[in-house]
């Protein structure tokens, strides 16, 4: 979040569209990914 210069607010706002979408594969330690092409069901 730190290197973006955009608001916690924000950031969390992006992931939380790009989870609902089926975009975004989390991980431990609080780490996520994008994911391309179709999402895994």
């Amino acid at each position: 979040i730190r290197h973006t210069r955009l608001h916690p607010a924000q950031v969390f706002m992006v992931l939380l569209e790009l989870d609902l979408a089926g975009r975004l594969e989390r991980h431990a330690g609080g780490n996520v990914s994008l994911v391309f092409g179709e999402p895994s069901v």
